[in-house]
């Protein structure tokens, strides 16, 4: 065999191994974070709920909706918009109009940052009430038992933040399925592996977080400016004393993708973000695909029988992991696209090089160039000096 082609089997083959690794982390996250969370007694004090929006996303109404309906006795929801004429501001008062009983707040303005989402959340906690914080994204959806179960942790003084694993639904087309099951297949492993190994971080679809451990870390300011802003404050809390929580709980997020053009722009800003902020494990990552280097390997053997041995050990370990995954998941529409995982693996590869081709990602319709550092630079003139921020407005 020519050097190439053993280079590619030693990869394929490592890459297979990964996905035995990943097995063992899901079974041990699962088993080891029911015995730790699960046993824990109710845990009730007031909530504040956090939600920057933007647009009028898909679904953003029903999503919002399963905030309003929480088996929970005191909360109050806030929500982020920065411009009043935003799509998003009427959703909220149609809210406000169907659920009269609730504590829930309407906040237009925003500090202008580099990260818009952190500057809207600046500007919200004016009007939060209460000292546990709980942010989560305009596309994410949760059952009645999801503020009970975040919070839940928060009772140990030890805890400083809670955080729970998210999977993607795609119901509008083959875009949306596609960044589905990056999600599903490769991100949820990808955190248990993390877990395991010690990576300290939060995941920005759903976290709770109190007050004083937000105060400790200097406040939303201090992450302002970063790509990775889940990353830096679950990473900021830990190293300023903390325990992070992450529970065996998982909401769903509502894919927005209507186009592979879509689904391009925001694999490529999460690869480019966790090469960021973790460049080593990243590069690391190449010898992970497991599918694309027995495929390579194929071609450098032309097709030879051991070739069809070893791609059918990746697939093997591959659809073993995430048939187990699902099914502690009790997820029941990503097996149904299981036949597009060896081509989202490809797919996969792609992205991990192009993250290494350059820094700059699109966010929101604006453009940036990601620093060594993490920190984002605009790259449209008029977005890189800041202005005042806009008066607090509050609407009930």
């Amino acid at each position: 065999m020519s050097a190439f082609a053993w280079f590619c089997l030693v990869l394929a083959l490592i890459g297979t191994g990964y996905q035995l690794f990943g097995l063992a982390a899901v079974v041990r996250f699962f088993r080891h974070a029911r015995r730790r969370w699960g046993a824990l007694a109710d845990h009730t004090p007031p909530v504040t709920v956090l939600k920057p929006l933007r647009g009028p996303g898909i679904d953003l109404f029903a999503n919002l909706e399963s905030f309003c309906r929480q088996d929970y006795p005191d909360y109050q929801i806030v929500f982020g918009v920065a411009d009043p004429d935003d799509p998003a501001a009427e959703i909220v008062r149609r809210l406000q109009r169907a659920f009269p009983d609730r504590d829930l707040v309407l906040s237009i303005g925003e500090r202008v940052t580099p990260n818009a989402k952190i500057g809207n959340l600046i500007h919200m906690l004016e009007h939060a009430r209460h000292d546990v914080l709980i942010l989560s994204d305009g596309d994410i959806r949760v059952r009645p038992d999801y503020l009970r179960t975040m919070v839940r942790p928060l009772q140990s003084p030890r805890v400083g933040l809670s955080t729970c694993l998210y999977r993607g639904r795609g119901q509008f087309g083959l875009p949306s399925v596609i960044e589905s099951l990056l999600i599903n297949a490769d991100f949820v492993p990808m955190a248990m592996i993390g877990n395991w190994i010690g990576i300290h971080t939060a995941y920005g679809a759903s976290i709770a977080v109190r007050r004083e451990a937000l105060d400790a870390i200097g406040g939303f300011p201090a992450i302002a400016d970063y790509l990775a802003d889940d990353y830096e404050l679950g990473n900021r809390v830990a190293k300023a004393g903390y325990e992070l929580a992450v529970l065996p709980y998982v909401v769903e997020t509502i894919l927005d993708a209507t186009s592979l053009r879509d689904v391009w722009r925001h694999q490529l800003r999460w690869a480019r973000t966790y090469r960021t902020v973790e460049p080593t494990g990243w590069l690391a990552a190449v010898v992970t695909f497991s599918t694309t280097w027995s495929l390579l390997f194929w071609l450098a053997v032309g097709g030879a029988p051991i070739a069809a041995k070893v791609l059918g050990a990746a697939l093997g370990c591959r659809f073993l992991l995430l048939g187990t995954l699902t099914a502690l998941l009790r997820e029941r529409e990503t097996p149904l696209y299981f036949w597009l995982v060896p081509l989202k693996d490809i797919a996969l590869s792609v992205i991990w090089l192009a993250s290494w081709l350059g820094r700059d990602v699109e966010w929101s319709g604006r453009r940036f160039r990601v620093q060594p550092d993490g920190r984002l630079l605009p790259l449209a003139p008029d977005a890189e000096a800041p202005v005042p921020a806009p008066a607090p407005h509050r609407s009930r």
